[in-house]
């Protein structure tokens, strides 16, 4: 096996142990972790549209674990990491009650 190939390897993330439903209507997080360009869309409601898939590599060769998800204020798909999504505000007062 070549070298590059180990490095590769070993680049992959562990799977996260959980992950939202298809079809759960969620919002990003207030506290998210996003990149400037996606700035805009935090607190934003998402529906989310698969389950986990490893996207990857990168540019720089990095991987990661995402969820596709269908933003409502751009109407345009992307991906998400589980940790970028919460509870709708709506989810949060129906619990609240």
């Amino acid at each position: 096996m070549k070298a590059s190939s180990i490095r590769s390897i070993r680049s992959i993330p562990t799977r996260p142990v959980s992950q939202w439903p298809v079809g759960a209507r969620l919002r990003f997080h207030p506290d998210a972790q996003l990149s400037s360009s996606y700035e805009h869309l935090r607190g934003k409601p998402v529906l989310v549209l698969s389950e986990l898939e490893l996207i990857g590599p990168t540019v720089d060769g990095r991987y990661s674990w995402r969820q596709q998800i269908l933003a409502y204020s751009s109407c345009k798909t992307g991906w998400a990491r589980p940790d970028q999504l919460d509870l709708t505000l709506d989810a949060e007062d129906a619990q609240s009650h």
